[in-house]
This record gives structure tokens, C-alpha cells and sequence, in this order.
């Protein structure tokens, strides 16, 4: 058995029952190397000893298409939308893997070529939150027997300053846009709903008489539906995208009269906004949409209920935003218990009645 290096790469050369295994490991430290050769061999050893157990794994590629058909029954359409995209980001490194072959070393390269192609922390935590969740279903089902994802860590993702326009960027941004376009981005701003449920906005979840505006449970993240009620600004735009919208199944339609998708929403939007502001996505507009709240004094209670946010800690990133929010919790505090007036204080000894030792000297 053998682990070489040659150049920067680490190489493995072994038999097991005269049959020869050869291969690279890449560019790492020599202990990972070790590893990944160890694992290497208990690879072959297991595909030896057990080729039932190992004909019987599917490839992530087959496994993925039984988990989405599992999922669309069982899972939220937004869901299954954020299942797919991650899978999709997934297939180069594993689609051709069989379940039990998968090793955290193969999850790491993942990861690797993941940062190498720009792709940001927080993403690449997600994709990896979908692989675990794929995972630990597969071994319920009896698909795969190891668990080569337990020892994987998420990358470090530092927190970013939360993005949202400004007055003056809304001014610039909504002249740029094209009606259509610029009809779902006012929604958005005026309403704070996922990008989602923007698209997929029913006439029948719209009450203009009753001014809400009802948000579906399959659209949410808490899994429960709400009620948003709408201002007047909100309800002209409502009214205009109604009275256009023709037959279409939708509120919000495109120039050419078609529900628009979510993809069309992120692309058109970051198109037409890189023209004038530093381009943005849809998930801007909800953040805009409860920044001004809290600036405008609403509590971080009423804020959470109207974004629908199961955990407050979510909320809490906009709390900042008020920079008054404390003083004013402290002056209302005040406010409602001003405490006694110094005339009242009649037998309580001042600093003149003590001597040096604090025994009290007299009393007025």
C-alpha cells in the first residue's frame, strides 16, 4: 500500500485481493491526505465484503429524483424550490457518487469548489443543510448505511449589514423600472411578502374591501397563514395590477400578460436597478419594507407579526435601526413611575445629618 506526494497532490496506490485501486487526492495537508486514504481503502474493503449492500446504493443523481417526488407531497412548495436549487448546485460533485461511497472528504471538496467559484458562506451553509436533510432521509429509507456528513462543519459566514433603500434609491430605482416590473417591486416594498408569494399573489387572497391582504400557509415559513393589512399607497397598486392582469391566475403579470417567475423577478429586477443604484434582489424589497417600520417607531412585536417570522431574533436585526428605541423605553419607563418629590422625603436623612461614619446625626 501506498500514499505519495507528487508536485503539491497526494496520489494513492494499493491492492486488495490482486485487484489494484489507484488514484488522486489533491492539493491538501499531508494528515487529510491519510485520512481520505484511509478512507479510500475502507471503501473497497466494504464494497468487498458486502456487494449487495453496495449495489443496492443509488447515485446521489437517482436518490435526488425519489427525494423532490417525496418532497412535493410532503413539503412546502417554497420548500422544494430551495431542495432543487441546492441539488442543483450539488450534482457536479456527487451526482454520479453512489450513496455509500459519499465521504466527508468528498463533501469538503464540494465545499471547496464551491468557494473557489465565488459562491458566498451563506449559500453554501444552506446547500449543505439540504445535503444532511437528503442524507438522513436516505438512511430511513434504507438507501445508504454511513453517515459521511455528520463530521462536516458549515463554513464561518460573517454577518452582513443588512440591505435595504433608501428614500432617495427608491426614487431613482422605481422611474427605471418598467411598469410591470415596477408594479411587484412597490408590492414588495409596501407589503414586505417573499418574493414567492409576490409572484404567486391570487386575486382571491386580495380583500380591497376589508383592506388585507391574506398570505397562505404553504408560503410561509412558520407554516401558518396571516393576515397583512393594506395601506392606501398598497391598495392603488393592488387595484392597478387587477385591473390589468386580464385571465391571468395571478395578480402581478409581465409585460407580456404572464405570471412572472421568481427567476424572471431576480433577473429583471437586478438588471434594471444596476442601472442606477448597486443592483439588488427581491429579498431587498422586504427588507426595506421593515427597516422603515422600525425606524418609523413600530414595536420589533408588530414588526415580527407582519413578517411573519416564527423567532423574533430574525426581527431583531432590523431593532438597530431606531437609534431612539432604548431612550424612548427609558423615558416611557420614567414617565410612568416619576417616583416621589423631594417633599415627601420628610424623615429620610440628607448628607448633612450623617457623620463620618454614616450614623445619623439628626433628623429635621
Amino acid at each position: 500500500m501506498s500514499l505519495y506526494q507528487r508536485g503539491k497532490s497526494w496520489y494513492y496506490d494499493f491492492q486488495y485481493h490482486s485487484e489494484r485501486y489507484t488514484g488522486s487526492i489533491g492539493n491538501v495537508s499531508k494528515t487529510m491526505a491519510k485520512e481520505e486514504f484511509a478512507r479510500k481503502k475502507a471503501e473497497v474493503i466494504e464494497g468487498r465484503l458486502n456487494p449487495n449492500k453496495a449495489r443496492k446504493s443509488p447515485t446521489f443523481r437517482q436518490f435526488s429524483e425519489d427525494y423532490l417526488d417525496w418532497a412535493r407531497t410532503n413539503k412546502k412548495p417554497t420548500t422544494v424550490l430551495r431542495n432543487q436549487m441546492a441539488i442543483n448546485a450539488l450534482m457536479p460533485s456527487l451526482g454520479t457518487k453512489n450513496l455509500n461511497t459519499i465521504t466527508p472528504w468528498s463533501i469538503e471538496q464540494f465545499k471547496k469548489t464551491r468557494r473557489d467559484a465565488g459562491t458566498q458562506p451563506g449559500t453554501i451553509n444552506t446547500e449543505l443543510a439540504a445535503l444532511k436533510a437528503m442524507l438522513r432521509k436516505a438512511r430511513e429509507w434504507g438507501r445508504m448505511t454511513n453517515s459521511p456528513e455528520s463530521g462536516v462543519k458549515k463554513l464561518p459566514s460573517p454577518e452582513h449589514p443588512t440591505r435595504f433603500l433608501s428614500e432617495e434609491e427608491e426614487a431613482l430605482l422605481l422611474p427605471a423600472c418598467p411598469p410591470a416590473l415596477r408594479r411587484i417591486c412597490q408590492a414588495g416594498i409596501l407589503s414586505g411578502l417573499r418574493r414567492m408569494k409576490l409572484v404567486s399573489l391570487r386575486p382571491e387572497d386580495v380583500d380591497l374591501e376589508r383592506k388585507t391582504l391574506r398570505v397562505e400557509s404553504v408560503y410561509s415559513k412558520t407554516g401558518k397563514g396571516r393576515t397583512v393589512p393594506l395601506g392606501p399607497r398598497l391598495q392603488a397598486v393592488l387595484q392597478t395590477a387587477l385591473s390589468i392582469r386580464a385571465e391571468a391566475p395571478v395578480v402581478f403579470v409581465t409585460k407580456a400578460g404572464k405570471a412572472w417567475t421568481v427567476d424572471a423577478f431576480t433577473v429583471a429586477l437586478h438588471y434594471y436597478s444596476k442601472r442606477v443604484i448597486d443592483p439588488i434582489g427581491p429579498h431587498v424589497l422586504r427588507h426595506t419594507f421593515a427597516s422603515r417600520l422600525v425606524m418609523a417607531g413600530v414595536d420589533i412585536r408588530t414588526v415580527q407579526e407582519l413578517l411573519g417570522h416564527a423567532d423574533i431574533t430574525m426581527t431583531m436585526r432590523y431593532a438597530h435601526l431606531s437609534p431612539d428605541h432604548k431612550r424612548g423605553a427609558m423615558e416611557a419607563m420614567e414617565s410612568r413611575f416619576p417616583g416621589k418629590s423631594p417633599a415627601n422625603f420628610h424623615n429620610t436623612p440628607s448628607e448633612r445629618d450623617l457623620d463620618e461614619s454614616g450614623k445619623v446625626i439628626s433628623i429635621q
